[in-house]
């Protein structure tokens, strides 16, 4: 058996468990699959009239029946424009990966980022702006689930990025959370922590390169409606970044990638511990709202690994975020209902199980729900004690 039969083998046996909560709507489960490199398609857009989700990391998404047509869509893939009962004959989805060749007839190394950065005045939203998100952070300790926390709400941002000419505002953001569910594990003498909302914000839009400290390449697609900006550092000890840019044919960007990697960094001391970060990774992409005409943020993922080491003893941490957000209508008022300060985890709200139940954005994977299930079932203990407000 193939990982893609493994795949979505597992998921169906869930589906099928849980149809029973469906109340006879009809609906279907599919893979999004990469046939090239034999590999799932993570985070990809599923949009219908009047249905949307996207596919989890493994690839795997569901969707209700819909009229009319649906596009399934991933930055560096061919869109597929297929309908209701293409899902239903295909439980496996093929897509076709974007070819890039080197673009050769740039004449000006730089011109082409230079205009890229110029659209962000022109283009971005930097004005108040609001979106209905959903948010998933999960970290694992050593390949084990350590937390998971899941957000639905919305926020309010002044402007999405910071330029010169327009400052981004100290109180960007107001979030009001309308549901969150969350379960895991603390150590009592020193626990890994996730992100604020505050910083999580500011990480994902860390897109911008010192322009003296790298190399950069172009290729452009095959079908010459999109490009790439190819960044690589001129110095690998004095930089430790790379990242790449997709644009748009009008040379806005639709994806900003980021990598940081360091096997050699530098540790930091808490207590009787010390930590260091040795990869991290952020993907940004962005859709043009088509009632203000200004792009927006869409979907965002953030990555990383670290490494900690208490007593001699060393852990694992994998920690991730995966953001989604659609705009929604800027006359609505909200207000913060959570300090954007303070740990994610620790945040409190309000757990509907109806809710989640329901929606189709973050699915929780069977691995997921035995952690559930282990740290519901777990008593305390002097070394560590569980958290969860989900059944």
């Amino acid at each position: 058996m193939n990982q893609k039969q493994l795949i979505i083998r597992l998921y169906l046996l869930i589906f099928l468990i849980s149809s029973n909560f469906l109340f006879g709507q009809e609906s279907t489960l599919n893979i999004l699959w990469d046939k090239e490199d034999d590999k799932p398609i993570s985070y990809a857009t599923i949009k219908g009239l009047e249905n949307y989700t996207i596919s989890n990391e493994d690839g795997v998404f569901e969707f209700q029946k819909t009229n009319g047509k649906i596009l399934i869509q991933s930055v560096v893939y061919e869109t597929l424009d297929v309908d209701f009962m293409y899902l239903k004959a295909n439980d496996t989805i093929f897509m076709k990966p974007l070819t890039y060749e080197l673009d050769e007839i740039v004449l000006s190394k730089d011109g082409l980022y230079t205009q890229m950065l110029k659209t962000v005045l022109t283009d971005y939203a930097l004005e108040p702006h609001k979106e209905k998100f959903f948010l998933r952070a999960v970290i694992k300790k050593n390949n084990e689930f350590y937390k998971i926390v899941d957000f639905s709400g919305i926020v309010e941002k002044q402007a999405l990025f910071d330029t010169r000419s327009k400052p981004m505002p100290k109180k960007n953001y107001k979030v009001h959370i309308e549901n969150i569910r969350k379960v895991g594990v603390e150590n009592r003498n020193i626990d890994f922590a996730l992100f604020s909302f505050k910083e999580f914000f500011t990480n994902i839009i860390r897109i911008a390169f010192n322009r003296e400290e790298f190399d950069i390449s172009y290729e452009t697609s095959l079908e010459k409606n999109s490009s790439k900006i190819i960044l690589n550092p001129i110095d690998s000890e004095k930089s430790l970044y790379s990242g790449y840019y997709i644009l748009n044919e009008d040379n806005t960007f639709k994806e900003a990638d980021v990598t940081y990697s360091n096997e050699n960094a530098n540790f930091e001391n808490v207590r009787n511990a010390k930590y260091r970060t040795i990869l991290s990774n952020w993907k940004s992409s962005f859709e043009r709202n088509t009632i203000t005409n200004k792009i927006q943020l869409n979907k965002a993922t953030l990555k990383g690994k670290t490494e900690v080491y208490e007593e001699q003893v060393k852990d694992i941490f994998d920690w991730s975020y995966v953001y989604y957000s659609i705009p929604i209508d800027n006359t609505e008022k909200i207000k913060n209902n959570i300090n954007l300060n303070r740990d994610m985890f620790d945040l409190k709200g309000e757990y509907n199980a109806e809710y989640w139940k329901n929606q189709d954005i973050l699915y929780l994977t069977d691995k997921m729900q035995e952690f559930i299930n282990k740290v519901n079932s777990t008593g305390k203990n002097s070394d560590f004690k569980t958290k969860t407000n989900m059944e």
